[in-house]
Parts: structure tokens; sequence; C-alpha cells
């Protein structure tokens, strides 16, 4: 009976392990949101620092899931090629065995404190930032506590007489490596977590059950297992795909390389007492991961061109039906990765308003009727992921509620609803008035065309400028909108007065063009008013407030 409850212990460590992984993942997407994305994604645009990257944001992020899921977000999001990523994962790789030297060197010992300190920053403050530091530090203690407990119920059970020796052949069992690295690929992938894998190998080797040749199949066949987790997370992009693709082989070769290596060594290694197994098996775990990096960042290019003519892009006899890019399938891993798969949707969006008001402008200039009902068609791919981003923030909110960024869900909504105003103006006032104008056959004066031109290339410029700044929150570009606003409404009082006084010289395209001319002034004037709104969006402090019981008061 006593060893059945010691097994229990044993499952219920485990247990607590996992769950501490997974409340890790939501306490780093309620700390960074968005921001590990963006780092990774500003440090990869430079030349070399992709590897660079990808190391110190899982060093901010030490979870596993968690950059398996950034990778597959990053790259369905375009921001990344399967190159980049594919090197960022290999520093990733080597920055998140620091979560195993942890467990090695014994912080479990550390772990009640941990959750001191955690609940009294996750239950006891406001802050989001704080709370995200709290439900983390809530992540680690649960981490180090299931280790401790299974090493407290395993340590009775090898003293015991009916110890882990009666239960499993470990004798046996050290024979099989092949199958034990497939047996520890598949945990990885059932738990989501190399981490834990490992962590739970060290837990049993610490007190003698399994030795370092039973413990280095187990160790190889978890970093197997979480780019299988990769590879899962990223099938239904064929450029995440091959980014898994080439990242699983890389892992494999090198694997099967160390399991030779183990296969020839043989029983020689098996010598080592409790602690040194532990850190030796966060060094095999660190080296693993540095051999790979050390074989893949040259063989990157070459390793994303195989699996490019591997995996080629499927042509399409038929044109697919139109829809979201970047939300199909549901959310991807936790809160903050949706969000960004939102803002990337959003982001889509704006560039098909974008476009609608520039070849409006075109169709403007050149009188062609065709592009202006194709601008108007593009009005309803715009109501329709304006729909369907509606829908998935919504749902967002309702299936994960406790970590949910109301303030963030509001922001982008809030441009979401400027971007549909903005098409609507577009599809429904200028493009009816382009028509009247092809229709009527009238030309705007050589004044008022210049002044009318000059006056789109200012809203023009703001929009780009409205682009940019919103996805990074770029708070000197939000006050570059509102300084462009106080002199654009200028400058269409300025372009009014002329007009006047053009009629009252009494030009004749004036008299002609002045309704089409003054109302086109009009709805530019409020496509910038839409497009300011972004600014304060930015600008405005939209955090809501937490009350002690997780609930949103408003903003």
């Amino acid at each position: 009976m006593a060893d059945f409850y010691n097994i229990l212990s044993i499952f219920g460590g485990v247990a607590l392990l996992v769950f501490g992984v997974r409340y890790l993942r939501k306490g780093l997407d309620r700390l960074f949101g968005q921001r590990l994305g963006t780092w990774m994604q500003r440090l990869a645009d430079r030349k070399g620092w992709a590897f660079l990257g990808g190391l110190l944001v899982s060093l901010a992020a030490p979870s596993s899931t968690t950059m398996s899921l950034l990778a597959v977000q990053t790259v369905k999001a375009g921001h990344m090629n399967a190159r980049q990523m594919l090197t960022s994962m290999l520093g990733a790789n080597i920055g998140l065995t620091v979560m195993v030297f942890l467990i090695a060197f014994g912080f479990e010992q550390a772990a009640p404190i941990i959750i001191l300190f955690g609940v009294a920053l996750y239950q006891f403050t406001q802050s989001p930032r704080s709370r995200g530091i709290g439900q983390v530090l809530l992540a680690l203690g649960f981490i180090f506590l299931g280790l401790g407990i299974m090493k407290q119920a395993s340590s009775i059970m090898v003293e015991s007489d009916a110890g882990f020796g009666e239960i499993i052949n470990f004798d046996k069992l050290q024979q099989y490596a092949v199958l034990l690295a497939v047996f520890a690929a598949v945990l990885t992938l059932l738990l989501q977590s190399s981490t834990a894998t490992i962590g739970l190998v060290i837990g049993l080797g610490s007190t003698d059950a399994i030795n370092f040749q039973m413990a280095a199949p187990i160790v190889l066949g978890a970093n197997v297992g979480l780019a299988l987790t990769t590879l899962i997370l990223g099938w239904r992009l064929i450029e995440s795909r091959r980014l898994a693709s080439a990242n699983l082989l890389l892992k494999t070769i090198v694997a099967a390389v160390g399991l030779l290596i183990l296969h020839l060594l043989g029983d020689s290694i098996q010598q080592l007492d409790s602690a040194s197994l532990a850190l030796s098996i966060a060094l095999l775990h660190f080296g693993f991961n540095i051999v790979v990096a050390i074989i893949g960042l040259p063989a990157a290019r070459l390793l994303t061109a195989l699996f490019t003519h591997l995996l080629p892009t499927p042509t399409s006899k038929k044109p697919s039906a139109f829809g979201p890019r970047y939300i199909t399938g549901g959310p991807i891993g936790g809160v903050a990765l949706a969000m960004g798969q939102s803002l990337r949707e959003i982001t889509h969006t704006s560039e098909i308003v974008s476009s609608m008001l520039h070849d409006a402008w075109n169709a403007l200039k050149t009188n062609d009727e065709k592009l202006v009902r194709q601008v108007s068609q593009r009005d309803d791919h715009v109501d329709l992921l304006d729909t369907e981003i509606k829908r998935f923030l919504t749902t967002l909110a309702r299936e994960d509620n406790e970590h949910f960024d109301s303030a963030e869900q509001m922001r982008q909504l809030r441009y979401l609803s400027e971007l549909e105003t903005i098409g609507d103006i577009i599809d429904k006032n200028i493009c009816e008035l382009i028509l009247k104008k092809i229709r009527l056959g009238i030309e705007f004066s050589k004044e008022g065309q210049k002044g009318i031109q000059d006056f789109y290339d200012k809203i023009w410029e703001n929009f780009q400028i409205a682009e940019n700044a919103f996805p990074i929150r770029d708070k000197q570009l939000a006050q570059q909108l509102l300084r462009h606003k106080q002199r654009i409404d200028q400058y269409e009082r300025e372009l009014r007065d002329q007009h006047f006084a053009r009629l009252n010289a009494g030009l004749s395209e004036a008299f002609e063009t002045s309704a089409i001319h003054l109302d086109l002034l009009t709805h530019l004037k409020r496509i910038n008013s839409c497009i300011t709104h972004v600014a304060y969006a930015i600008l405005q402090d939209t955090e809501p407030k937490r009350s002690s019981t997780h609930t949103t008061t408003g903003e």
C-alpha cells in the first residue's frame, strides 16, 4: 500500500511539473504579451542577429512550448521566413537549457519561497506586469515543487524492499537506447515540454533509480520530441512546415549520432553518483543543442532550400475564396500569440484599405471606371475581415478570460473600426464622386488639381505613418500624426478659400467641378480624422484597472 501511495505521489509530482510548465507559458503571455515576437523580429532584421535574438528571447521566456508556438506564429504572420526562424530557433534551443540547469542545481528546495513571492505579487497587486512576474514565479515554484515530490517519493521506493527494481527492470531497459529515445520523444510530445521530460529524468536520477546510460537516450529523445511538437503546431502552413522539418532533421541526425556514440561507449558511462548525474544530464542537454547550432547555422540556407524543394507550395487550379490569412484555424498558443495573429490580420486589412485609397486616386486622375468598380469590390473584403477579426477576438475573450488582455483587444478593435470606416468612405463617397466626374466628363482646373493632389499626398503620408506606428506602438510617430492633423485642418480651409476665389474669378472649370472638388476635400479630411484616431489609441493609457478578483472595471 505504501508503494502504491509513492507511485501516485510520483505521478502527482509529474502532474504538478506539467501544470507548472503550462502555467509558465500563461505567465509569460501576461508578462511580455506580443513583445517577445517583436523583439525577435527586430533582432532578426539585423544580419547575423537572428541566432542571438532567439537566444535572448528564450532566456527571457524559458518555455519550450512558448518558443515553438512563437516560431510558428512568427512565420505564419510573415514577419520572418523559414531560414531566419530556423536560425533563431537554434539560438532559442540553447537558451532553453537554463531551466534544466536550474533543476539540476536543486532549486526545488527554494520552491516554497518562490511560491510565497509569486502569490504575493499575483494575488495582492493590480499591475499587469507585477501580476505577470508573480505568475511566472508561481509556475517556477510549481515546477520545482513537483520535482521535489518526485525525488522524495522515488527515494522512498528505492530504499524499500520492493523498490523500482521490482517494478521496472532497468538493467533490461538500458539495453534499448533507441526505444528509450522514442519513448522520450513521445512523452515530450504529450507533455509539450522537453523541460518537463528532462526534469523527470533528473528527479528519478537523483535517487539512483536510473543511471546516465539510461538518462542520455531520454535527453536525446526529448530534444527530438520538441522538434516534433513544432512540426505538428506548424503543419497547416507550408512555410512553418518547412521550418519545423528542417529543425527536426537536424535534431534527429545529431540524436542518431549521439545514440551511436553511447552504444560504442557502452558500460563505461554508468559510474556517476546522483549529484554528478543531474549536472551531467544538464550538460548533455546543453551540449546537444550546441552541436545542433554548430551544424545548423552554416547549413540553414541549404536545409531551407532542400525543404522548399521537397515541400513545394501547393498550386490551386482555381482561385480560392477570399478570407482571413492569419486567424484561420483559431488561436495558436496562448493569448499573447493569438493577439499577434489578430494584429497581423488587422495589418492585412490596413494594406487592403490603403490599396483602395491609392487605386481610387489613380482612377480619379485617369477616369478609369473599371478600376473604380474593383475598388468598391475590395470594400466587401474589408467588411468580411472586420467581421471575422471581431469574432476571433470575442471568442478568445470567452475562452481565456483570466489571461485575456481587454485593453489590447479594445485598441485593436478601435483601429479595425477606423479602417472599416475609411473603407466605407472610399467606397460609398469617393468612388461615387469619381463615377460622377467620369459621367459628366469634367476636369478640375489646373490650380484645383494641384491643390487637391497635394492634399491627398499629405493624407497618404499620414496613412503610411499610422500603418507603421500602430503595430509597434511608436509614440513618436503618433505625436507626428497629431501635429500633421492640425496642419491638414488648416490646409483644407486654405484650399476651400482658394477654390472660392477661383469661383469669384469666373473660372469655368471651378464652376463645373465645384461640388465634387469640395466633397473630395471633405471626405479626405474625414479619412485623415480616422487615421489620427490611431495616434490617440497609441498615446492614451488604455490599460484596464484590475481588482483582486481579476475583473475588469474599464479603461
